[in-house]
């Protein structure tokens, strides 16, 4: 029995290699054109890729806009009501700190408002403080000619009393009587000054002689006004008293 050999050449055992093609950019669109929406399992990889990609950014857009984003705005007024709350915290803790240094004040302020109503005249001085101003101007050196007490003038806290004043000296004599009006114990304003010299041919003096008029006002307090308010706030106190008892009545 004869044994056949087969002699193999090389060039008969070579497998033609074909190159694979490049995927490039114009296949990866043409790929979208051609997707089989019933067959998603053989789509190009790429293609899947890119649609992970697509539904992943899709889920955290839409988990920022419906989940994170109220939460951070909750975050957002919490943190704006925590900076109001700790600056009302730091004003309250600064007034409660100085209270004590408030309380001095008001206790300096009122014993000040005291003494200045100590130093208005009662309606019963106004004579007194008159007889103080002459006496005041004749020892300044002042002749007066006038002085008239006008009608008074309420003012809403005040009362508001002009004299009238018309004088006659020179200079010196005019500003000691100014001083000496201002050291009086009590208030008296200067307005409506006016100096004009006095001609020399009626002058007996080789000191310029000036004749002056001027408004003092005098002050003293509206006791009225604190009646008027005491009655007011009574009143006030009274209807709403009355108010909840009016409407108490059960109907019959």
């Amino acid at each position: 029995m004869s044994t056949d050999k087969i002699s193999l050449n090389k060039t008969d055992t070579d497998v033609p290699v074909v190159k694979k093609k490049p995927y490039t950019y114009q296949d990866f669109v043409d790929s979208f054109n051609s997707l089989d929406p019933q067959n998603m399992g053989n789509w190009p990889v790429p293609v899947k890729l890119t649609i992970y990609v697509f539904v992943f950014a899709a889920t955290l857009f839409l988990a920022y806009l419906l989940l994170i984003s109220p939460v951070m705005g909750e975050i957002s007024n919490a943190n704006n009501q925590e900076q109001t709350l700790l600056t009302e915290y730091k004003e309250k803790d600064s007034k409660v700190r100085n209270l004590e240094l408030y309380k001095a004040q008001v206790m300096q302020m009122e014993d000040t408002f005291g003494q200045l109503l100590r130093q208005l005249p009662k309606e019963n001085e106004i004579p007194g403080l008159v007889e103080d101003i002459n006496y005041t101007g004749v020892g300044s050196g002042v002749q007066f000619q006038d002085i008239k007490v006008e009608a008074e003038v309420t003012r809403e806290f005040f009362i508001e009393l002009p004299i009238n004043i018309a004088g006659r000296g020179d200079y010196h004599a005019f500003g000691a009587f100014v001083s000496g009006l201002s050291a009086l114990p009590r208030i008296v304003t200067v307005h409506d000054f006016e100096i004009v010299p006095v001609p020399a041919d009626k002058s007996k003096s080789e000191i310029p002689v000036l004749n002056m008029t001027l408004q003092a006002r005098t002050y003293r307090y509206n006791e009225q006004a604190d009646e008027n308010a005491a009655t007011a706030a009574g009143q006030t106190a009274t209807g709403a008293n009355t108010a909840p008892a009016a409407s108490t009545g059960a109907p019959q």
